[in-house]
């Protein structure tokens, strides 16, 4: 396809330079047939020649020997390597030095090809047009690259529109997300439905960014139409995995904690499907797991699927932490994971109000130390207060 794009190449446009008339008429000679020359006889007058044109009047390709007085072939090239303008443009040396040390500095330096003279015309034609291929084709590249940006960037923006919902309570609840990318696949759904039950799903899906976060929106409706329509937690919950089931390819599915609230009996059921142990720290400072017992949403069938749920007593003062496993499995520069232990020892200070939920992800970026963090960081906070 990319050669079918490519321009005719007798529209090119080639920059000759070299101090020797008799090498720049011999060039023109050999290269004006297929394609239009302009010779210049030093490097100088090729970088006023550069800085003059406009982007689109750029040459295509500069042919460029070595050994010229004033300036040599090598600055030439590194000052055009270091221009905004011409940083793109091909180079190919067309020298009298046959060192291989001099062509490893030309290659090293921004050159696309080094040619040494006396040179074979049909070798000299052969290089020149597929470097002139190459550079059409690249360009292409960066075009579409250009578009498929601009096409993300606007189907992020209808996915976050999608994703926003007035009908999330906060009530009670404290965040942290940090993603990685403008999309990503963590989502946090939240709200009291009208048997003062609050309803809150903690989930990750499968992957990163745009790839990830693209059923996002589907699952927040079935979650709040759901709870609008007075369904239980455990209907809500049937609703999403089988449609998850139906309408997403069989690689792609939700980790998720999902948490009812009856603020009445002040009991809690949580299920966790396929996440990190969520955590429960009482008001006396005592530590509680709950681990996953369920797979993850979308996996089986209504037929196959049994989640299994653990019931708690919900004090006042306790506390619930659901999170994405982003946080544990971020590594330092040693291939050290953050681990299980470090975020229970921040989340007991959280619990003691000895640090902000926001300040984990500071901690964690520290314990990184400059190593990328490739997955979201996501952390919910669910206190029981019943005051009002």
């Amino acid at each position: 396809m990319i050669s079918e794009q490519i321009s005719d190449a007798a529209n090119s446009h080639i920059l000759v330079i070299d101090d020797e008339p008799m090498n720049r008429a011999l060039l023109e000679d050999i290269i004006d047939e297929r394609y239009r020359v302009t010779c210049l006889e030093s490097g100088r007058q090729c970088l006023d020649f550069i800085e003059q044109c406009h982007i689109e009047e750029l040459p295509d390709m500069v042919l460029l020997d070595i050994n010229m007085p004033e300036m040599s072939g090598f600055e030439v090239c590194q000052q055009l390597k270091a221009s905004a303008k011409a940083s793109q443009l091909p180079v190919i040396f067309l020298t009298a030095l046959i060192g291989t040390d001099d062509e490893r500095y030309g290659l090293e330096i921004g050159a696309v090809d080094y040619i040494t003279k006396p040179f074979t015309e049909s070798i000299l034609l052969a290089r020149i047009q597929t470097h002139l291929a190459l550079n059409e084709a690249r360009k292409i590249i960066e075009v579409n690259n250009q578009r498929l940006q601009r096409e993300r960037n606007h189907l992020e923006q209808i996915i976050r529109c999608m994703r926003e919902d007035n009908r999330f309570v906060s009530d009670n609840l404290s965040q942290l997300i940090s993603p990685v990318e403008a999309s990503n696949g963590d989502i946090i759904l939240s709200t009291l439905n009208r048997f003062n039950h609050q309803h809150l799903l903690v989930g990750d899906f499968t992957g990163h960014g745009l790839n990830a976060a693209v059923a996002g929106p589907l699952v927040s409706s079935l979650f709040y139409t759901q709870n609008e329509q007075g369904a239980s937690a455990l209907a809500v919950l049937e609703k999403i995995n089988n449609e998850l089931y139906r309408k997403l390819p069989s690689q792609h599915f939700l980790a998720a904690t999902f948490i009812d609230w009856d603020k009445h009996s002040r009991n809690v059921t949580v299920w966790n499907f396929a996440m990190p142990d969520t955590v429960l720290i009482k008001a006396d400072g005592s530590y509680q797991k709950i681990a996953s017992m369920s797979v993850a949403l979308g996996v089986l069938s209504c037929e196959q699927h049994s989640p299994l749920p653990t019931s708690i007593h919900f004090n006042p003062g306790d506390m619930i932490f659901a999170y994405s496993d982003g946080i544990e499995d971020v590594l330092n520069p040693q291939g050290e994971r953050f681990g299980e232990q470090r975020l229970k020892a921040l989340l007991q200070q959280v619990a003691a109000n000895e640090l902000s939920l926001e300040s984990i992800s500071t901690e964690v970026e520290q314990f990184a130390d400059g190593e990328k963090i490739v997955d979201d960081l996501t952390i919910v906070q669910l206190i029981a207060d019943y005051s009002n």
